[in-house]
Parts: structure tokens; sequence; C-alpha cells
């Protein structure tokens, strides 16, 4: 048994590609352009494969290898193997594909609803604060094409100062 990882970030609700090629003994495992090849252990060079290939999940419980995390959630696309379009054959419900559980044939993007905020002095969202609270949780992604903008601010209780989060010089700043 081998074990080789690749790729970080890889829940990021942007597509990722993935190729495996075996030759022999030489594997190439490929994700998002970056390549790590390897050599099997083993005298054979035959890869045996078992009498199903399953993508998305395990189909059988406790089987034995079972990968022990949940089945994948999520959309796969342009899937071959040894050339053939699985996903093609799966649609045109052809004998030697099973499609098992919630399986759809098309992949829904996530709602994501950006806000553009068009005036450099007179725009802003003004959301009333929580005193008092333990904590604070904010996340949000941005695009700009100005090096320098305010992103959020807020005063903090008891005169204890603002806290900020800014872009300057093209690198962004958290003052607190």
């Amino acid at each position: 048994h081998m074990s080789v990882t690749l790729g970080s970030l890889l829940d990021d609700q942007h597509w990722h590609s993935v190729l495996i090629e075996r030759f022999n003994k030489q594997v190439n495992f490929t994700v998002d352009k970056h390549t790590q090849h390897f050599r099997t252990k083993g005298d054979s060079d035959h890869l045996d494969i078992d009498y199903e290939l399953s993508f998305g999940g395990i189909p059988v419980p406790g089987k034995p290898g079972t990968f022990q995390r949940k089945n994948f959630h999520g959309c796969i696309e342009n899937l071959y193997y040894n050339g053939v379009n699985i996903i093609d054959l799966a649609k045109r419900r052809k004998p030697q594909i099973y499609t098992v559980g919630n399986v759809t044939f098309s992949c829904s993007e996530p709602q994501i609803v950006p806000i553009t905020f068009v005036s450099t002095s007179r725009s802003y969202l003004l959301l009333p604060g929580t005193p008092q609270i333990d904590g604070l949780s904010v996340s949000f992604q941005f695009r700009t094409w100005n090096k320098d903008g305010l992103l959020m601010f807020t005063e903090l209780s008891e005169n204890s100062g603002p806290l900020l989060i800014y872009l300057h010089g093209g690198r962004l700043t958290l003052l607190i």
C-alpha cells in the first residue's frame, strides 16, 4: 500500500482536475497541474482491479479497505476511465453502470450574491452591532482593482479604539 497526497484547499467551490495514469509500475498522480511521480511497490507490473470501480463513495459498507469517511458531496464532470466517458454511459442507462442513491446529471452552482460599492466616498452597508459580545467572526471574499480602500470598520466599546480591515498599497491590514 502507498499513500500520496496532493492539493490543498480543495473545498473552495472551484473546479479541480485529477488525472491518474499508471504504466507498469510508474504512476503519475496529477491534481490541478501539479504532478507527483512515483513507482508502485511489489513484484507485479499488473494492476488487479476489483470487479467494480466506485466513484463518489463506497457502495458496500464493511467491504475490506472501506473508506472510513463520508461519501463525496459535490459535482464531478468529465469522468473518464481508460478513455470511456462514464457519465455518458450512466446518463444513457447502460447496463455496465449502476447509479445508486441521489445522483443527478446537473451541478447547481452555489448562490453567491455579490455586492458592488460603486462610489469610493458614498457607498457602504451599515449593520447594527451587538454590544458586549465575547467573540467575533467575520468572513468575506473580495476583489478590487484599487490598491487602497476600507473594507470593514467598527468602533470598539469602552473607548477601546477601532477595528479596521483595509487595503493599503495592495496589502490587507487588520487594525485592532
